[in-house]
């Protein structure tokens, strides 16, 4: 079944709707970050509204290891790169946090992990590093070099135990967790002239690669060296965020019932690159009120899927 936003008629993903469940696809203009000038989101409910499958493209942030006049403050919004400030997560650290989000910060219990080794196919790394580098090239300021020194990329899928005012839930999430660590040498004082992040878009570098294959190229992610260099920073992303909330405790289906949902799952092949082509159009002041008013939609979004299967229990 191919899904488009019901206002705009803008492809979103084809997917295969289990019996039994409704479903429902839009576009939310709502800018999270320079990478994410707007999301979109399938939601399938079960008839019964006993359980939601759903799928989200993503977020994007941006870490300050070091830099001139810079300071990393956790959650503060970047106006230089237009990106929310995090430090990178693996993934399943991220999900793990995402987790909390859906528990209202409350401690939440593991059920159940398993690595998706088949995500998606792998491309050549040599290809994405000469990508990623020409992109950032054309992004810095004169006398700027960018040295890439290291990507990543990963995905897993996590279940959860959810307790909600007295009602059992059963959280289960799968992300992939794309990121790229680089630094800048010999900077000039223009240096902030202009943007000098990667801007994330369909070609993100590292996308398809598995976080095995990573560490055996390029070591160990986070802690490249950076002698000489005038500031390191990394981007990265959780793409493809995909959940299944439903009554009851976990069991072992329903993790299935989720993989089985996501190996027939197609985001549009334009999605991510019609995000790339709207960045241009962004202002940091813009995108600052912009991505307050995301966190408030997202709490909201939340707040209304565990209403509606509370509610069934």
């Amino acid at each position: 079944m191919f899904l488009n936003d019901a206002i705009t008629g803008q492809p979103i993903a084809e997917c295969q709707v289990p019996a039994g469940f409704a479903v429902q696809a839009t576009i939310n203009g709502t800018i999270q970050s320079f990478g994410r000038p707007y999301s979109a989101m399938v939601e399938l409910l079960r008839e019964d509204q006993r359980g939601m499958l759903f799928f989200h493209s993503g977020e994007c942030f941006h870490q300050i290891k070091f830099g001139q006049g810079e300071r990393h403050i956790e959650g503060a919004y970047d106006p230089r790169t237009m990106l929310p400030l995090a430090s990178f997560r693996k993934e399943d650290a991220y999900l793990d946090r995402l987790a909390l989000f859906y528990n209202d910060g409350e401690p939440v219990k593991l059920y159940a992990k398993e690595n998706v080794s088949d995500y998606m196919p792998e491309p050549a790394l040599v290809e994405e590093l000469r990508r990623s580098q020409v992109r950032l090239g054309e992004l810095c300021a004169p006398g700027i070099v960018v040295d890439i020194q290291n990507v990543y990329a990963g995905a897993t899928l996590r279940a959860y135990l959810l307790e909600r005012n007295g009602a059992v839930m059963t959280l289960v999430l799968a992300a992939e967790v794309t990121a790229t660590e680089y630094c800048l040498r010999e900077a000039v004082d223009g240096m902030y002239a202009r943007r000098v992040v990667t801007p994330i878009d369909g070609e993100n570098l590292g996308i398809g690669m598995t976080a095995a294959t990573l560490r055996r190229v390029c070591g160990p992610f986070g802690g490249a060296k950076t002698a000489g260099a005038k500031a390191a920073y990394i981007d990265w992303e959780a793409r493809k965020v995909f959940g299944y909330l439903l009554a009851g405790e976990p069991d072992m289906e329903r993790v299935r019932e989720l993989q089985e949902w996501i190996s027939g799952f197609r985001a549009d092949d334009e999605l991510y690159e019609n995000m790339h082509r709207s960045v241009s159009e962004l202002t940091p002041s813009l995108v600052h009120e912009q991505n307050e008013l995301y966190q408030e939609q997202r709490k909201r979004t939340r707040d209304s899927r565990l209403n509606i299967i509370r509610n069934a229990v």
